[in-house]
């Protein structure tokens, strides 16, 4: 979610080369974001070769943005004890 964050679209590629994941635990993850809704998934090709790319949705970023600032909270109350 964060990588999708920074970036308006991300290959599967990108995704799991850069999380050093397999093609089947990415996928599994995949599914269950886009299940949720937080993520689309494009199907295209791109020089006669599949390209699937994956980016945040409306939902994905409030429910992401949602999660960092539970962080921020949970990061200011323990820096205050």
């Amino acid at each position: 979610m964060s990588m999708l964050a920074a970036s308006p679209e991300l290959s599967f590629t990108e995704l799991r080369d850069s999380l050093g994941m397999t093609d089947g635990n990415l996928t599994t993850h995949i599914r269950t974001l886009q299940q949720e809704g937080y993520i689309s998934v494009a199907k295209t090709y791109q020089n006669n070769r599949p390209l699937t790319t994956c980016s945040l949705t409306a939902s994905g970023r409030k429910a992401f943005t949602g999660y960092i600032n539970l962080l921020e909270q949970i990061v200011r109350q323990n820096k205050s004890k």
